[in-house]
């Protein structure tokens, strides 16, 4: 936690030249930062560019409002042996000052956000002593302290009580869809994108289900649902889809083609494999 104290006297002694509120809070905002220990390694565009610098050397306020109506800020912190990068956004709306708050290092996690007010921490008279310029400068340093820095050092107490847990977004548990005992090839249409499509027992075949089905048959590792040998009833039958005697609803058609043994390369991927029937 930073004092208003501390964060004071770096604004004193960077003496910044102030175009109005808004410069005014954003530097307090810096001020903030630099008091808790940060470095300061970048400011204004060159804290945008993409990628961020690495925060190797450390820079001065030049050019710190350069830019209209938006302010950046750019630092580094090591701690327990790591360098953290930290980017401070400042975005200008009315009287109003957005922050954004964002640490470069941390993966899968967005920034913190929230807006000041600039009238109601800096004067409109613009006085010559800093510590005039200012109203309830200890009110807008808690502000930073429990919008921004107290997160940021709950990150780090966090990670320093958890060392193990991976915080890496390249490590991911690979999950599939289940798969439904009975027409999931509609229903599921299997893993997505770079995975091979596979079925196997619970496979059951598509929604179509024809006289070869093999849902219909001995084999079927589900349940029977008429009992005896097999599954078709007595004195049941399949009828083609479609008007009688046009060709191409031929009943013979719709008979599903033997099933490949388990292992085996799915059909939908055979052309693609090497050897004489593939194209490599």
């Amino acid at each position: 936690m930073v004092t208003d104290a501390a964060a004071m006297a770096v604004v004193k002694a960077a003496r910044p030249a102030f175009r109005g509120a808004h410069d005014g809070v954003a530097f307090a905002a810096n001020a903030a930062f630099l008091a808790a220990g940060y470095s300061l390694c970048a400011v204004g565009p060159a804290a945008l560019t993409d990628p961020p610098p690495s925060g190797e050397e450390e820079v001065g306020i030049d050019g710190w409002n350069s830019m209209d109506n938006c302010y950046a800020f750019l630092y580094i912190k090591e701690e327990r042996g790591k360098k953290k990068r930290v980017l401070v956004k400042c975005l200008v709306i009315g009287d109003v000052l957005a922050i954004d708050v964002l640490d470069l290092e941390a993966q899968n996690k967005g920034p913190y956000n929230f807006q000041i007010n600039v009238k109601d921490f800096f004067s409109e008279e613009q006085p010559k002593n800093y510590g005039n310029m200012y109203k309830n400068f200890a009110g807008l340093i808690e502000t930073m302290n429990s919008n921004a820095l107290s997160k940021l050092d709950e990150k780090d107490a966090g990670a320093a009580k958890n060392p193990e847990v991976e915080t890496s977004s390249s490590i991911h548990s690979l999950v599939y869809p289940p798969i439904a005992p009975l027409g999931h090839d509609d229903a599921f249409p299997g893993p997505g994108a770079g995975f091979y499509p596979h079925s196997g027992i619970g496979g059951g075949g598509s929604m179509h289900v024809g006289p070869n089905d093999p849902r219909f048959f001995p084999s079927n590792p589900f349940p029977v649902p008429f009992g005896g040998p097999g599954s078709v009833p007595p004195g049941g039958r399949y009828d083609p889809i479609g008007p009688p005697d046009v060709p191409g609803f031929e009943p013979s058609r719709f008979v599903r083609r033997p099933r490949p043994p388990a292992g085996t390369t799915h059909p939908d991927l055979e052309f693609f494999q090497p050897g004489p029937h593939g194209p490599f």
